[in-house]
């Protein structure tokens, strides 16, 4: 059992109706896109706190698992804070490019960071969504709200290959680690093409093992969703 998949089975409220859990993380959405900035980082203080209670995960691996989020997070932030502009007075810092400036501008600076904020918030939600309900609630969840079929399988693959590509990249990643391969520039960015490369022949090898197995049990390509 992963470690998400093990904190969603066994949480405090892990029996409760999923409703409810839903009902929280659409509260917490709608949160984290009102306009209202200390609103935001209430509903993220709130929600992570409410996770943390109920799961019983301690605060340090919660918060480590925001760092593989979180280069993302900062890459679309520097995308948008980033810009040309033909007059100085319109940036907060710039180099000079020719006859225009380059560097940060007041107003993209400002959206960068509040859409930056709302992101992380959106995700503590989804996180307490993750952390606190069974999938097979969230399946039945789908089935009650009478989604068309292809819709829900393909929501259960996904979720499925999700935690494979999870697993297995913590498996590779902490091999890595204990044989030093994070030791120092040149090791670091080896050991991650070797990582991505085996990341993606293993996810390959497991699907064809999935595969196998439905033809084994005379797959006929419909799922049988109860």
């Amino acid at each position: 059992m992963l470690v998400i998949d093990k904190y969603a089975y066994e949480n405090r409220i892990a029996t409760y109706n999923a409703w409810w859990k839903i009902l929280v993380f659409i509260i917490g959405l709608v949160g984290a896109f009102q306009p209202i900035i200390w609103l935001k980082f209430l509903t993220m203080l709130v929600i992570s706190t409410i996770t943390i209670y109920v799961t019983e995960v301690s605060v340090h691996r919660y918060l480590k698992w925001f760092y593989p989020i979180l280069p993302f997070l900062i890459l679309s932030i520097i995308g948008i804070v980033v810009t040309v502009a033909a007059k100085q007075s319109v940036m907060f810092w710039s180099i000079p490019v020719g006859s225009s400036y380059l560097g940060i501008s007041k107003v993209t600076l400002h959206q960068g960071l509040v859409l930056g904020v709302q992101a992380l918030t959106a995700i503590v939600c989804t996180y307490f969504l993750a952390l606190t309900t069974p999938f097979q609630q969230l399946m039945k969840v789908l089935l009650q709200l009478h989604l068309p079929k292809l819709f829900v399988e393909q929501t259960m693959l996904i979720y499925r290959f999700i935690f494979i590509f999870l697993d297995e990249c913590m498996r590779i990643f902490h091999a890595q680690q204990l044989r030093l391969g994070y030791s120092g520039f040149k090791n670091s960015l080896e050991s991650v093409s070797i990582l991505l490369k085996m990341l993606f022949m293993q996810v390959m090898i497991k699907y064809e093992a999935m595969q196998n197995s439905l033809e084994m049990k005379l797959f006929n390509g419909d799922f049988d969703l109860k």
